[in-house]
């Protein structure tokens, strides 16, 4: 701190303020000199801190930096007598794409009429400034800029200035900057000359931005002089951020003068109001001014509270993984924002894929709540996971239209054993432990006994905490709550009768609703997340959060559109985790599994990745929907395992084998002759079956397979061979049942993951996310978005039956493994109460309710 004391008073005993550095052919005896090309002057911006719209004439190389889009007015002005010439207007729109940004400026100069100079007539520069930046820490940029005078010595002048900004590290930041690079030339021929800018800026307050000093130089080649400048900004809760800035230079007549600006900025949400004064022997002995300033920005800084508002979210379609990432990232910031006072969810549509995901939302409303805020449901056609994740809320309301499609939790699993048979297909698989059912879906009409007493345990586990939840949040015993939810569905009046919900709104009321429960009359501000500018240049400090998710093949990820299929690619995987690991500004990792497995190379190949990243720096285990049996395989690398009570986990097991299609060519009248060097070359043909010998070798691999995935969570939990034998052999377990059985560390979500990464990473409450692997950017990909079909929906556009997709996703073993694959993969089943669909994929409308609420 006492470094932080001493840097202030230097830079307030060095003169902070705005300068103009650059030279005229010829200027004013006694006055500051300056060029054509000066800007109005952008008061107490820092060369290497200034990442607003202005930094299109300050420092080109900030533009890139620039947090969202904003328009800009600033007005410089001196006394008429002022021999400083530079003063005017200036407006600027800037935009940021990705790491790059463009921005138009144009300034307004009207040099004083009583000022001694070759010149007093007004003139305008039109500026073109665009950027890049090299991740957080490096930009660099180039202005383009254009006269337009009445007078020949100020008009087409042409300049390039060129700018770069080094930002390695929190506390500290350089920037160098060419002006005038091309030495600009006017129709009379008079010339501006170059100039070379160098500045360094510090923050020293734990490399926060409310408390910054900077210093820098310019030199000027005409005049072989150097001009010293040091700013200030400092941060004042509740208002602002105070700015102040000054340079000392040598005029033409050898006497020193200095030029200072003092100001704030106010800021209320994306608006700011600037303004301050301006004084100094650069602008007359006796001189005084003024700047003013506005500005709307798609950003805010800190300053002035708003009114306390309350936000509404749509849910028009329930979420994919990523997208439930970023609605309880967005659910978290609205908790932490004091400017807002509650939360309505307007829901066209379920707000979670499943229970586990509902949870998690459950959680994020209870944290709203923790921090003071109301929370408030609108309902319209709901589900079974619209009723969980509103329970939690203050207040249900809904339209009175709709009603609830819930009587109670199910699952349906596909056999489709009996239709390869009618189609004379044998499907020959070998697998451990009478657990692992998955190859059932393939061999068998039906499910065996040990498979349907595994699903009815599981589906009776989610249904505990079902009524465990939504009676705690509703204030229902649980044993009265089963007895209501087993009479429906409900129609929108029988829901508020059985006290699912509190009150019937149509939409146009919601405002109406959203003041009864506040209590007093609110603002609704449909959400449009405002990001806050970085507290820190060098946002380096990370959570990767690197997600497994769909099922896991060998080789690249990929997205089978129209029917729902993500393909995690080992490949891929393994790839995000390696650019985790190896980059420095990622403090930790938190791996977020959502998948219930598939090729066991594939994990192992994976799992592989996952050691050595945690070996190098924390790696978290979030286990979302599912991690399962492959899924589980590679979590182990992780330490702590956080699930879910409804995460579906555990399968330890192996399934191997093929489809025969031998009978089938056979009926078709097809004849296949095979030439092989020995007996088993043809093995994994599927043009016959195994022989005996083979199906006694396939099952001793089996075996080692399964050996394998034993010793790898021995190794991972630090539990024995023979205790993760008698917690596997396929059975699926529960998050909750985990937990007991030693499989996870702790039930939480990715809430709880995020916390630990922090913790353990050592990363202060600003860190920033980066999502691996990277989005798909391939044709495919922005084809399907820009048919509106996004690859992170659940609800995928599709050109199958909705009734079909199930069926089309069991048969998957065959179209994306390949068959001399072993599996480690659980069922795939239909959740078919949680949805406000009907098993055809229609919505079966209920009779309006027309009682008089």
């Amino acid at each position: 701190m006492r470094f932080g004391v001493r840097s202030a008073a230097f830079a307030i005993a060095a003169v902070s303020g705005v300068a103009l550095s650059l030279s005229l052919e010829e200027s004013a005896h006694g006055a500051p000199p300056i060029a054509v090309s000066t800007p109005v002057p952008d008061p107490g911006r820092s060369i290497v801190s200034n990442d607003d719209a202005s930094s299109i004439a300050t420092n080109p190389g900030n533009l890139a930096f620039l947090p969202a889009p904003e328009l800009r007015w600033n007005w410089f002005y001196t006394q008429e007598r002022s021999p400083l010439a530079v003063r005017g207007h200036s407006i600027e729109l800037a935009y940021p794409l990705w790491i790059l940004s463009s921005g138009l400026r144009v300034d307004i100069l009207s040099p004083p009429r009583d000022a001694e100079r070759p010149f007093d007539a007004s003139y305008q520069w039109v500026r073109w400034g665009f950027g890049a930046r090299a991740g957080n820490v490096l930009g660099f940029g180039t202005t383009l800029g254009w006269s337009i005078s009445n007078q020949a010595s100020l008009d087409k002048q042409f300049s390039i200035t060129t700018g770069a900004t080094l930002r390695p590290s929190p506390y500290v930041g350089f920037a160098a900057i060419i002006r005038d690079l091309n030495i600009p030339t006017s129709a009379d021929g008079t010339r501006s000359p170059r100039s070379w800018d160098l500045g360094v800026a510090v923050r020293p307050v734990r490399g926060l931005r409310a408390f910054e000093i900077g210093a820098e130089l310019a030199y000027h080649e005409r005049f072989k002089t150097w001009v010293p400048r040091a700013t200030l900004g400092v941060d004042i809760p509740y208002v602002g951020r105070l700015r102040a800035d000054g340079s000392v230079f040598d005029t033409t007549s050898g006497k020193p003068q200095a030029l200072v600006t003092a100001g704030l900025d106010i800021d209320m949400g994306p608006m700011q109001a600037s303004g301050g004064a301006v004084f100094g022997n650069a602008i007359g002995a006796r001189g005084t001014g003024f700047y003013l300033g506005a500005a709307l920005r798609g950003f805010r800084e800190p300053g002035v509270p708003i009114s306390p508002r309350v936000v509404r979210i749509d849910i028009d379609s329930t979420p994919g993984v990523r997208g439930h990432t970023h609605l309880l990232r967005r659910l978290w910031r609205l908790a932490e924002d004091p400017e807002t006072s509650g939360v309505v969810f307007v829901m066209h549509d379920e707000p979670a894929a499943t229970l586990a995901h509902a949870e998690e939302l459950g959680d994020a409303i209870r944290t709203l709540k923790a921090h003071g805020k109301k929370v408030m449901c609108h309902l319209e056609d709901a589900g079974g996971r619209s009723l969980y994740v509103c329970a939690q809320a203050d207040r249900i309301a809904m339209n009175p239209a709709g009603g609830l499609r819930f009587s109670g939790l199910s699952s349906r699993y596909f056999y489709l054993g009996g239709t390869l048979d009618k189609l004379h297909v044998r499907a020959d698989f070998v697998r451990i432990g009478a657990h692992k059912t998955a190859a059932e879906q393939l061999t068998n009409s039906t499910g065996s006994d040990v498979a349907k007493a595994d699903h009815q345990e599981l589906v009776d586990r989610f249904s505990d905490l079902f009524l465990h939840d939504v009676g705690g949040g509703r204030g229902i015993p649980k044993s009265v709550l089963a007895k209501t939810i087993a009479k429906g569905p409900f129609l929108a009046r029988e829901s508020r009768e059985a006290g699912l919900v509190d009150q019937l709104v149509y939409p146009d009321e919601i405002g109406r609703f959203v003041d009864q429960v506040m209590g007093a009359p609110s603002t609704v501000w449909k959400e449009q997340p405002i990001p806050n500018a970085p507290k820190r240049w060098v946002r380096g400090d990370k959570i990767a959060v690197v997600y497994l998710d769909g099922d896991m093949v060998d080789g690249e990820s990929q997205t089978i559109p129209f029917i729902g299929i993500r393909l995690a690619g080992s490949k891929t995987i393994a790839g995000a985790l390696k650019a985790a690991r190896e980059d420095s500004s990622v403090k930790a990792v938190v791996f977020r599994i959502e998948t219930g497995g598939g090729s066991s190379l594939a994990a192992d190949v994976i799992l592989r990745e996952a050691q050595l990243t945690a070996k190098a720096k924390p790696l978290i285990v979030s286990m979302g929907s599912a991690a399962a049996s492959g899924g589980y395989y590679v979590a182990v690398a992780g330490k702590p395992i956080f699930a879910n009570q409804a995460t579906i986990t555990g399968s330890i097991g192996i399934f191997y084998g093929k489809v025969d299609l031998s009978e089938l060519l056979s009926k078709l009248g097809v004849g296949a002759d095979a030439f092989r060097t020995t007996s088993r070359a043809d093995a994994e043909s599927l043009f016959r079956p195994f022989t005996d010998d083979e199906r006694a070798e396939l099952g001793h691999k089996v075996k080692q397979f399964y050996d394998l995935f034993v010793g790898r969570v021995a190794e991972g939990r630090k539990m024995t061979p023979d205790a993760v034998d008698a917690i596997g052999r396929g059975k699926v377990w529960t998050g909750a049942q985990g937990r007991d059985n030693g499989l996870v560390d702790r039930l939480g979500g990715l809430r709880e993951a995020l916390a630990e990464a922090q913790k353990q990473g050592g990363l202060s409450s600003d860190y920033s996310i980066e999502e691996l692997p990277e989005e798909d950017d391939s044709l495919l990909g922005l084809l399907l978005k820009l048919l509106g079909v996004s690859s992170q929906a659940q609800g995928i556009v599709s050109i199958v039956p909705p009734a079909l997709l199930d069926v089309a996703r069991v048969l998957a073993p065959f179209t994306l493994f390949e068959s001399d694959r072993p599996l480690a993969r659980v069922e795939v089943f239909e959740e078919t109460a949680f949805g406000s669909k009907a098993s055809d994929g229609s919505k079966k409308d209920f009779p309006p309710d027309v009682e008089d609420r």
